[in-house]
């Protein structure tokens, strides 16, 4: 399950344009917005850091901040992959006995207790960073009253760029100097040294403190009890099918004690996604949801899409979707009724041009529901692209127009045509202004289809966009 590694309280201090919002809108604007825009979110997580030391994942295409931080929210801190200065969940959970005895297993339990818990208690987190030792040998942090969260902080923007001591085990001034090889080889600064003694120092068994012996690396923490190898019946229950590609299929059933089951996935990229369910015996049913706060849950507000078809014929749910956290549900179609059933997941990702090029030909979103991101690109030879989503109820729907290096248009319609053509009459709303102003429409919708055509401008010849559409 992903972790939310936001520290809302953090993201809203230091990015003053973000002090109105709540928690969910903090997230939704990280993920949307803040990652893309560099900001920092988190005292404790640093994605350079991660990139860095963990290359295999360039390789493997996630070069992107948002891609990492969805890597290391669903799989890094499980994987105990090196993510932070100030924080490493083998260290804390050997530091801080007591955790096991209260529950507290595994990398992923164990950071969420120091993010919410053990950095405002000054717990020991880190081999080469202690807090309550990182105030005392720095006086002037003491006198200047900075409590246990502001010396977190403080060393990871600050401190360790100033050569600071940091730790009983380690001296990043000591450790240039008894390691000539570090600064002539490598010319190392502070960050690196520090950086490498993590990485490559421990293990090499460098000493790192005046009369230090060389220290021994931790075995990571032991993961938490095993899950049921079937699917759930929650969303915080379901089987994680992690990362998409090519075709996944499940063989299970559904009964009057176990009358949901739930799945979860990640899309890395935009996806032309297929699911079906066939092979029962009773009627069943398929939703499908879009984790669009990534906060590891969804309900009825968050579903992409639907097939209820009766009976035991085959239900499926087709379209195009972008990249992030899904979930599926199989249900009963007639309460108390048991069926087996082959849940398959389909996924081909999409390279080259996402849009639609006419009104019959638009990509299809499925139902909107939560936020959706979409970057692509206008002009010779791809003037137009058009985009269909479905409303199942009333809802006001924001779509915004960002990212653009040319002009660009922005229009919504109602799809009430058979024959792919667009009328002025079905427009809704248009946002047309000029240059690389970004375009926006808000607008309170009834159930029905919807088209956005996003176009060059009429000064525009080529602009990349990114398109946001949140109902």
């Amino acid at each position: 399950m992903a972790i939310n590694l936001l520290d809302a309280d953090f993201y809203r201090a230091v990015n003053p344009d973000l002090r109105g919002l709540n928690n969910q809108q903090a997230l939704d604007h990280l993920v949307n917005f803040g990652l893309n825009e560099g900001r920092v979110f988190s005292p404790v997580v640093d994605l350079d850091f991660y990139r860095r030391k963990n290359p295999g994942l360039a390789a493997a295409g996630l070069t992107t901040r948002r891609q990492l931080y969805d890597h290391l929210s669903n799989f890094g801190v499980r994987e105990n992959r090196p993510f932070s200065l100030v924080f490493d969940p083998a260290f804390y959970g050997s530091a801080n006995s007591g955790l096991a005895s209260a529950g507290v297993v595994g990398s992923e339990a164990l950071f969420n207790h120091y993010q919410n818990f053990g950095i405002n208690e000054g717990r020991a987190s880190a081999i080469a960073f202690d807090t309550n030792f990182y105030r005392t040998v720095n006086r002037d942090l003491q006198q200047a009253g900075l409590n246990n969260r502001q010396l977190v902080e403080h060393f990871q923007f600050i401190g360790v760029n100033e050569g600071r001591t940091s730790s009983p085990n380690f001296n990043v001034r000591f450790y240039l100097g008894a390691n000539p090889d570090l600064q002539q080889a490598f010319g190392f600064n502070f960050r690196q040294a520090f950086e490498h003694y993590l990485s490559n120092g421990i293990q090499e068994g460098r000493i790192a403190t005046p009369g230090g012996t060389p220290l021994q690396p931790l075995p990571p923490p032991p993961p938490p009890p095993p899950q049921p190898v079937g699917p759930g019946n929650t969303p915080e229950t379901a089987l994680n099918a992690e990362v998409l590609t090519g075709v996944k299929t499940f063989n299970q059933s559904i009964s009057s004690t176990n009358p949901n089951d739930y799945y979860r996935f990640n899309l890395s990229g935009p996806t032309n996604l297929n699911v079906v369910i066939n092979g029962m015996t009773q009627d069943a049913n398929l939703e499908l949801f879009f984790d669009s706060n990534n906060d590891g849950t969804v309900n009825t507000t968050e579903r992409v899409g639907l097939s209820t078809q009766p009976g035991t014929l085959q239900d499926s749910i087709t379209g195009f979707f972008t990249a992030g956290n899904y979930f599926v549900n199989v249900s009963q179609g007639v309460p108390g009724a048991a069926t087996p059933y082959n849940l398959n997941l389909i996924a081909t990702p999409i390279t080259g041009d996402i849009g639609g090029n006419s009104a019959n030909t638009a990509t299809n979103l499925g139902i909107l529901s939560g936020t959706r991101r979409i970057d692509e690109f206008v002009g010779d030879p791809d003037p137009e692209d058009y985009f269909r989503f479905v409303l199942n109820d009333v809802r006001n729907v924001n779509l915004l127009l960002t990212g653009l290096n040319d002009d660009a248009e922005l229009r919504l319609y109602q799809a009430v045509n058979t024959n792919g053509a667009i009328e002025q009459g079905n427009l809704i709303a248009e946002s047309i202004q000029s240059g690389t102003t970004p375009e926006a429409l808000n607008r309170t919708l009834t159930p029905g289809d919807y088209l956005v055509l996003v176009s060059r401008g009429f000064d525009g010849v080529n602009t990349n966009y990114s398109l946001t559409l949140s109902a």
